[in-house]
C-alpha cells in the first residue's frame, strides 16, 4: 500500500468565527480585571468573556473537524482518495480497464495532476459519485484532478495487478492498462492546459490597502479626540463618531483574516469548470451539465457633487438544468475577464455574456 499526501482541508470560516470569540473573550476579562471591583460593568464584562472562552474551548475540543488530510491511497484492491466532507472515492482495479497519470509541468501545483480511470463497462460512473469526479463523455471515463506530488505515477504503476501492462513511451505520465486491452486504443490526455484563475491573491490585497488605510484614519480620529486638549467638545465627539467606524473597520478585517486570506480558485479544462474554496462552497461541474455562465457586474450611483469614483461589485453565475450558482467575487476585473476568456476558449457555446447594472444602496461593501 502506497499513501500519497495531498495536503490539508481547512474550515477556516469556523477558525476564524473561533478566533473572534477567543479575541472578544479575552478582551472582555482583561477589560474587567483591570476595571476594579468599583465599576458595575467589572462582573458582568468577565462573565461575558469566560462564556465566550468556554465556547471556543468547546469548539477546539473537536479540532479534528477543523483541518484534516487529503490523501491518495494506492493498493492491491485499487485506488483511493480519502478525506472528509463527502469527497472520497474508492476505485477497484476489477472495474477498470486502464488507468492514466498526467502530471501537468507549469500548472499551478495545487491543480497540476490528473488522474482518468477509463472503466470496463458503460454504466461504471453512474455507480460513483464523488463531487471532485468529473465523467467524460468519451469511453465512460471519470478523471479527477488533485495536487501534484512526486510519487504518484510510480505508485500507480506499481500497484497495479500484476498481469496489468506498463506501458512505456506515452504521453502520459503512467498508463497502466488491462490484459487484453490494447495501450494505442487509450485516449491520449488533454493537450490543452488548465486555466487557473487565482481569486484569493487579488482580495488579500483588497483587504490589506483597505484595512491600513482604515486603520490610518481610526487611529488618527481617536488620537485627535483624546489627545488634543485644545479641540472643542464638538470637535471631539464628532472626531470619536468618525473615527470609530474606521477602528472597528480595520479590527474586522483583521479578525476575519483567515478568510479573507483563503485561496480561492476558479480551474477550468477541456472537460470541467471548478471552483476551489477551502471554507465555501466547491464544485467540479462538467461542461456537458452547465447551461450557461455569465458575468454580472454592478457599479454604485456616484452621488451629486462628489469626487469619489464608482465602485463595482462582481459576480459569476454558473447555471445547470437543477439550478443556479452564484460566486461573489468582490470588485475583481482582472478576475472576470480571466475567466471570460477561458470560458470562451473551453467551451465558447456555453458563455452567456457580460452584464452591468446599476447597484442598490446596500449592495456595495
Amino acid at each position: 500500500m502506497t499513501r500519497i499526501r495531498l495536503g490539508w482541508r481547512t474550515r477556516l470560516d469556523q477558525i476564524s468565527v473561533a478566533f473572534i470569540f477567543l479575541v472578544l473573550g479575552a478582551g472582555l476579562v482583561l477589560s474587567g480585571a483591570m476595571a476594579g471591583t468599583s465599576g458595575w460593568l467589572t462582573v458582568p464584562m468577565i462573565v461575558i468573556g469566560v462564556v465566550f472562552l468556554l465556547v471556543v474551548a468547546l469548539r477546539l475540543l473537536g479540532w479534528r473537524s477543523l483541518r484534516w488530510p487529503r490523501e491518495l491511497v494506492v493498493d492491491d484492491s485499487g485506488i483511493g482518495y480519502e478525506t472528509k466532507g463527502g469527497d472520497a472515492f474508492r476505485i477497484s482495479w476489477a472495474d477498470l480497464s486502464a488507468v492514466g497519470v498526467d502530471s501537468e509541468e507549469g500548472v499551478d501545483e495545487r491543480f497540476g495532476l490528473v488522474l482518468v480511470f477509463f472503466p470496463k463497462s458503460g454504466d461504471f460512473a453512474e455507480h460513483l459519485y464523488s463531487p471532485v469526479l468529473v465523467r467524460l463523455p468519451r469511453n465512460s471515463a471519470v478523471k479527477v484532478r488533485l495536487p501534484r506530488r512526486a510519487g504518484v505515477a510510480e505508485a500507480v504503476a506499481q500497484g497495479a495487478p500484476r498481469d496489468w501492462q506498463r506501458v512505456p513511451s506515452t504521453p502520459w505520465s503512467a498508463l497502466v492498462t488491462a490484459p487484453g486491452v490494447a495501450p494505442q486504443l487509450v485516449p491520449a490526455p488533454e493537450a490543452q492546459p488548465p486555466v487557473v484563475v487565482d481569486l484569493g491573491r487579488r482580495t488579500v490585497v483588497q483587504a490589506l490597502v483597505g484595512g491600513v488605510l482604515a486603520a490610518c484614519v481610526g487611529a488618527g480620529l481617536l488620537t485627535a479626540a483624546f489627545t488634543d486638549s485644545g479641540a472643542g467638545v464638538v470637535v471631539r465627539v464628532l472626531s470619536v463618531l468618525l473615527g470609530a467606524p474606521f477602528a472597528l473597520l480595520a479590527l474586522g478585517l483583521l479578525l476575519w483574516s483567515p478568510m479573507v486570506a483563503r485561496g480561492r480558485c476558479f480551474v477550468l479544462d477541456a472537460d470541467s469548470l471548478s471552483l476551489d474554496d477551502p471554507s465555501g462552497e466547491p464544485f467540479t461541474l462538467p461542461w456537458g451539465e452547465i447551461t450557461s455562465v455569465a458575468v454580472e457586474t454592478f457599479w454604485s450611483r456616484r452621488a451629486v457633487g462628489s469626487f469619489a469614483s464608482r465602485r463595482r461589485l462582481d459576480q459569476v453565475l454558473v447555471r445547470t438544468h437543477e439550478r443556479t450558482t452564484t460566486v461573489h467575487l468582490g470588485s475583481q476585473r482582472g478576475s472576470v475577464d480571466e475567466l471570460a476568456r477561458a470560458v470562451q476558449r473551453f467551451a465558447p457555446r456555453l458563455w452567456a455574456g457580460a452584464t452591468t447594472r446599476a447597484a442598490g444602496p446596500f449592495q456595495i461593501k
